[in-house]
């Protein structure tokens, strides 16, 4: 039996290597930094594949963390203003996602700001579970060429069954995060009996320009019943389609309801259309700049004290953004008893110049 000896390379054995074989040593050496060098300016620019390579590595498990967050039980905080205003201003909150969602979004926006609607429906065909959350789109279609399709299906039902019980009917997205007592605390200026509907305003595509659908927005009670009795009725609406913030922006102009101001007294948005650091950090798309109606701004006048949404968190984003709103307080800072009357101006948002883009 032969025995295998290796061999330890010396000194010249490496020179020699090197020498004949530095060309494809310095043709890998390049590929592994272009490599880099892409995987780095991907990261960069795009926050969701690094959540996918991440994904990879390290799952979060959902359902423990839904659980556990349910439970507020340890927490030192008076919510008698918030509980207030729960009873006051009603909102049904519905949310527009897919079946793929029900073992990770779904747990966790229940968790979260889901909780804090007075009444949550999920919008999805949700194949053989049935629940009372679940609002059954299977007769429109899934995938986001029936966006549209699934926004006016929500509204219909919103009019049909629910329309005396709320005072306000939220659109939202499944990556969509909303802080729901500031949302109530900035309705609580408006009448709900009055049509107009709150949001990110785009000043595109119309006389009136229209909210982000990202952003989440919400449109009053008076407001749902024009949009049906004038807008769906009266046929004048487009039916179905993925551009659902644009279309359903047209019908509510079409059927007399206006864009109302969201920004606070300081002019300092409430509704974001992307992630909170990107509107902190100034590093959001930039179609915005064009779109928005009002100046975007970032650092510290990015966002209101009171905001209210931000868009394109998934659930582990979303956890982490709960957990620093509502799992933690600095010691001795406190709002004041009165807050002035004027922090949210009421008016109807004026038209600026429209841009007759073509999407």
């Amino acid at each position: 039996m032969k025995t295998l000896r290796f061999k330890v390379p010396t000194v010249q054995d490496l020179k020699r290597f090197l020498k004949n074989n530095w060309g494809k040593l310095l043709s890998f050496c390049s590929i592994l930094v272009l490599l880099a060098f892409t995987f780095v300016l991907i990261a960069v620019q795009n926050e969701d594949f690094v959540i996918y390579v991440r994904s990879l590595f390290y799952s979060f498990d959902y359902t423990r963390l839904a659980e556990e967050y349910s439970d507020e039980s340890t927490l030192y905080v008076d919510t008698t203003k918030a509980d207030e205003l729960y009873k006051k201003v009603k909102i049904l909150c519905f949310v527009i996602t897919t079946v793929s969602k029900l073992d990770k979004t779904i747990p966790v926006v229940n968790a979260t700001w889901g909780r804090r609607c007075n009444k949550i429906l999920f919008v999805l065909c949700p194949s053989n579970k049935k629940e009372p959350q679940f609002l059954s789109t299977c007769h429109i279609g899934e995938g986001s060429q029936h966006l549209t399709g699934k926004v006016r299906h929500a509204f219909q039902v919103s009019y049909d069954q629910y329309l005396n019980d709320f005072d306000w009917f939220l659109k939202a997205d499944d990556d969509t995060y909303l802080v729901m007592e500031n949302l109530r605390f900035v309705l609580s200026h408006h009448n709900p009996d009055e049509p107009g509907y709150l949001g990110y305003h785009f000043q595109k595509f119309m006389h009136q320009g229209y909210s982000s659908g990202g952003a989440g927005y919400v449109v009053s009670r008076r407001g749902v019943k024009e949009l049906i009795e004038k807008g769906f009725k009266m046929d004048i609406c487009k039916k179905d389609g993925e551009i659902e913030d644009k279309y359903i922006g047209q019908c509510l102009e079409a059927s007399g309801v206006p864009v109302l101001s969201s920004l606070d007294g300081f002019e300092r948005q409430t509704f974001h259309t992307d992630k909170i650091w990107q509107h902190v950090w100034g590093t959001f798309p930039k179609y915005l700049v064009s779109y928005s109606r009002d100046p975007v701004k970032s650092g510290s006048n990015c966002c209101s004290q009171f905001l209210i949404s931000f868009h394109h968190v998934d659930p582990g984003a979303m956890i982490f953004v709960h957990h620093l709103l509502y799992r933690t307080s600095v010691y001795g800072r406190n709002l004041p008893e009165t807050i002035p009357s004027n922090l949210f101006p009421v008016h109807r948002v004026p038209p600026k110049n429209v841009i007759d883009d073509k999407i």
